[in-house]
């Protein structure tokens, strides 16, 4: 009769039972739990998107231009040339197909912000970082303006960025713990940043680039890190590498002439302006998140972070003389190095080294509030922000 009584409550209890968490495991595990935290941290930036329709909307930020190109586009061609004329592809798409204006392009910056700091969260469980450390590296990458305005006013940017940390997280289960299904997911999340912007080809080759200084799950084998390496890269290649010889077979370049120019001929004036920015104190502030990293390396004794972090700054530089980032973008260096310090730099193993990286993530969060004070078109952004509170409230 007892054995009889027991019978349900054994059966419930390996009902209820969960099995243990992997580092493969999403976080949070619950589907509803990851798009509760998805919604909750968009919602702030949601907020600020709202109150921004009670002000003028700032004519030098990236998604005024944005719109510009948009309403410009001949939708009635449907040669090669035009299509290499629709870059970045992925956000004029979207923009396109955007009746809202402005308000429309902030709510999917908003939005992609919360999928981008759900995957953060995800990247700190999954590599085993301490919470404390993993709170402070959050709350350092997105409660400042830098971040806000990154993502409600360079909608083709922050897209690109967002696309690379969705892809980051799936290029730690790749090398790691060796998920081929996430390292073909990872290609094809760097291959979509590319096309949203051209600062999307900086961070694929960034993640291409750093793939090799993670720790492998696998067994060691001749070629396997140029193997991941390819597996990554391989989409991006292949998209470029279709555009690029439509154009040839059709038109006889590579890409459209007037682009080609424009590059060409903005570089020395990217020159002059990169010189004159590291003679200023912003300069310094825009290396600053390179010298963390460095420091944390040192801290967590894992040396081969610190020449990835550089080539990382070096590409940066490379970038901005190409006219890869739009005169008004704002927050692309420093989130994109602490992205990378949360994939790459393993977590700390005493008490001692705990805190000095929990006081290194400290210091990250003032220099973002630094770099965004220091930043003119930041400021003003702020400046409408306070405005529309002001209106709203009276």
């Amino acid at each position: 009769m007892s054995s009889t009584a027991e019978a349900p409550t054994v059966l419930r209890d390996r009902t209820n039972r969960r099995s243990p968490r992997t580092r493969t495991d999403p976080f949070p595990r619950s589907p509803v739990a990851r798009w509760m935290l998805r919604l909750g941290l968009s919602a702030p930036l949601v907020l600020i998107a709202l109150l921004l329709e009670l002000v003028p909307y700032p004519e030098t930020a990236p998604n005024a231009d944005l719109l510009v190109d948009v309403a410009s586009i001949d939708w009635t061609r449907g040669d090669a040339e035009w299509l290499a004329l629709l870059y970045p592809h992925t956000t004029i798409l979207i923009a396109a197909s955007n009746p809202f204006g402005r308000l429309g392009l902030s709510i999917v910056g908003a939005i992609a912000a919360g999928f981008l700091l759900q995957k953060v969260a995800e990247i700190i469980a999954q590599r085993a970082i301490p919470r404390s450390t993993g709170i402070i590296l959050v709350i350092a990458l997105a409660a400042n303006p830098l971040f806000a305005y990154f993502a409600l006013e360079n909608l083709p940017g922050f897209l690109a960025m967002t696309f690379f940390g969705l892809a980051l997280a799936d290029l730690v289960r790749f090398v790691n713990w060796g998920s081929t299904e996430s390292g073909f997911r990872a290609g094809i999340l760097l291959m979509v940043a590319a096309l949203s912007d051209p600062s999307g080809i900086l961070y694929a080759l960034v993640a291409v680039l750093a793939s090799p200084f993670l720790r492998h799950g696998r067994a060691a084998a001749p070629g396997l890190r140029a193997a991941n390496m390819l597996v990554i890269a391989f989409p991006t290649l292949g998209a470029f590498a279709t555009i690029a010889f439509l154009n040839l077979l059709f038109f006889g370049s590579l890409w459209p002439q007037q682009d080609l120019a424009v590059i060409l001929a903005g570089i020395p004036a990217g020159i002059d302006a990169l010189v004159a920015l590291y003679t200023t104190p912003t300069g310094w502030l825009i290396a600053a998140p390179v010298l963390s990293s460095w420091l944390v390396a040192a801290i967590v004794r894992r040396p081969a972070a610190i020449p990835v972090s550089t080539i990382v700054f070096l590409l940066v530089n490379v970038a901005f003389l190409f006219g890869a980032f739009h005169p008004g973008a704002a927050g692309v260096t420093f989130t994109l190095l602490t992205l990378l310090a949360i994939t790459l730099i393993p977590g700390a193993r005493t008490p001692i080294t705990n805190v000095l990286v929990d006081l290194v993530a400290v210091l990250q969060i003032a220099i973002a509030w630094t770099a965004a004070l220091d930043r003119p078109i930041v400021r003003e952004w702020m400046q409408l922000v306070a405005d529309a509170w002001v209106a709203l409230t009276g």
